[in-house]
């Protein structure tokens, strides 16, 4: 797994702007072949707040092809829009994941409010 590390400085009254912009794009990014998830991560501390972004793709082949896509450049264009200046791009490995737990956490609450509601209308 490869991943797309991009670091922006982003002023804190444009962070739910960025975020909005981010927000948008995750439809596009879910029909790039390879693509895995998405991450944002904010460094309040840091003056302007650091946000990192990344994207985590399934090959290094799929992560170098979705930097051919036009919708990544649109993607990026408007986040830039909420940033200050231009952001650091890098390309790193994943060496270890566990987003399986992460996933199914998520899953359950929603899966134990479905069978209640399935028991319910028994």
């Amino acid at each position: 797994m490869y991943a797309r590390v991009t670091q922006f400085s982003v002023p804190s009254e444009k962070v739910n702007d960025f975020i909005e912009a981010l927000s948008a794009a995750i439809p596009l990014m879910r029909q790039r072949l390879g693509f895995q998830a998405l991450l944002v991560l904010r460094v309040e501390s840091s003056n302007p707040p650091d946000v990192r972004v990344m994207t985590l793709w399934e090959t290094q082949q799929a992560l170098q092809e979705s930097e051919s896509n036009v919708y990544f450049y649109a993607a990026l264009a408007r986040a830039m829009t909420f940033a200050k200046g231009f952001p650091v791009i890098r390309e790193e490995e994943v060496m270890l994941y566990d987003f399986a737990k992460v996933a199914a956490a998520e899953s359950a609450p929603a899966a134990k409010s479905s069978a209640a509601s399935s028991a319910a209308s028994s």
